[in-house]
């Protein structure tokens, strides 16, 4: 079989990362830090209200932006226009590639039951028994809200985001995004944007290393479900977004990589003191699942805490590139999601902890102020079902230093079309 020399040359490497430690991280799925007890805040109002009756600046989006990087494929007979990248707002800035796209028992809660069905058992590919090899699909834990958009004038939201290992060490991450485009006979077509990240130690943020790496196990697992023949319903877009990477890895983390990543990574030997392209050949595959997976209703539970001990860049309102600081404590993610006897799918998840960070002088590792503490909170929420799909995110920080208190608030909520919206806003030290 083709694909088992293809997925052993690709993904073994990534074995041996159990164990490392890195410097610096970079944030893919970063905790965002909240001081509002509730759904809003302490005070139980609006925090962008109360933020706009003290004057402070908030950026706003409505979902009426369409990016400009559309782009359209022949999905097995049906031309599908979209755009072949996520975001984290609704400005049409690109964040990760998207490299999945499915139609015929394509809505996103049949792929999830088709991708949990599954065992850990992947010899088929080639691939060991051996973590996170043998592992089984589950609803990830700690991922963040995505928006995407398709030719029909919408913004969607990544409802439903699937896990291959543990939050921690590494990992692979599938967003699905579910469109209001159909094919000629009537199916759906659903957007996938799948990566392989590794967790920077004593962080909660994690380091895309690889885009093809995890499509390509996405599809390897797809072809194990039965549902679809790998010779008519499998096919390639031509490249769709930037090529031979997109994105990258940053020096203090590629430097550390064991030298059998670095070759499948294919970058400079290390050390570097630039960024290093993360692979992406820029193509997306395009699958058609010919027969229905069985949905089971049931409710899943997962939650993990992730310790912090790390110097790491200001997350907010930074002076510059060498305002560092030196954070400790631990955050408790958790998630839930339900499956109902109609096939519907739901999910509530977020994360909290107390933190404690000193500034330090970055190039001695000595501090140069007094601890202060930054509470962390989030929450996010949606639902997927037969008349439609709606996802929430509510994300805040707010660290309490001598010279008064910094904030940041975001908020995106994806899935009512006319009622999408993104709003953010951050206030810095100012001496009040």
């Amino acid at each position: 079989m083709k694909m088992h020399h293809k997925f052993s040359a690709i993904l073994m490497p990534i074995l041996i990362l159990g164990g490392m430690l890195f410097l610096f991280g970079c944030s893919e799925d970063t905790p965002v830090d909240p001081m509002l007890t509730g759904t809003h805040g302490s005070t139980g109002g609006d925090p962008f209200i109360q933020a706009e009756k003290k004057g402070i600046e908030i950026e706003k989006q409505d979902g009426s932006i369409t990016p400009t990087e559309l782009v359209t494929v022949d999905m097995f007979g049906t031309s599908f226009t979209f755009w072949p990248f996520t975001g984290a707002k609704l400005d049409g800035v690109p964040m990760d590639p998207v490299n999945l796209i499915f139609t015929g028992h394509a809505d996103p809660v049949q792929i999830r039951a088709a991708l949990l069905g599954l065992d850990g058992d992947r010899s088929m590919l080639g691939l060991p028994d051996a973590f996170p090899f043998n592992q089984v699909w589950r609803d990830a834990l700690g991922g963040g809200v995505q928006s995407t958009y398709a030719d029909e004038g919408r913004w969607v939201g990544s409802v439903i985001q699937l896990t291959l290992g543990e939050y921690q060490p590494v990992r692979f991450h599938l967003r699905l995004f579910r469109t209001a485009a159909r094919t000629a006979d009537g199916s759906p077509i659903t957007i996938g944007a799948a990566h392989f990240e590794v967790l920077i130690p004593g962080t909660s943020d994690h380091q895309v290393l690889s885009w093809n790496a995890a499509r390509d196990i996405v599809v390897g697992d797809m072809m194990r479900t039965g549902l679809l023949n790998p010779a008519t319903d499998m096919m390639p877009t031509a490249e769709i977004t930037p090529a031979p990477t997109f994105r990258y890895i940053i020096p203090g983390v590629y430097n550390g990589l064991p030298p059998e990543l670095l070759a499948m990574i294919g970058g400079p030997p290390p050390p570097v003191e630039d960024p290093v392209g993360i692979p992406n050949d820029g193509i997306a595959m395009m699958i058609r699942l010919a027969g229905p997976a069985t949905v089971t209703p049931g409710e899943f539970t997962d939650m993990t805490t992730v310790q912090f001990g790390q110097f790491v860049p200001r997350p907010f309102c930074s002076s510059g590139p060498y305002d560092y600081l030196w954070i400790e404590g631990s955050v408790d993610f958790h998630n839930s999601s339900m499956v109902d006897e109609f096939g519907a799918f739901s999910y509530q998840g977020g994360y909290a902890g107390v933190l404690t960070a000193v500034p330090v002088d970055i190039s001695t590792g000595q501090p140069i102020g007094p601890p202060f503490t930054a509470n962390v909170k989030g929450n996010q929420h949606g639902f997927i079902n037969f008349s439609g799909a709606k996802v929430k995110a509510f994300d805040q920080k707010l660290s309490h230093e001598d010279g008064g208190p910094q904030i940041e608030t975001i908020r995106l909520h994806v899935g009512e079309k006319g009622k999408d919206s993104y709003q953010a806003f951050n206030k810095c030290l100012d001496g009040e």
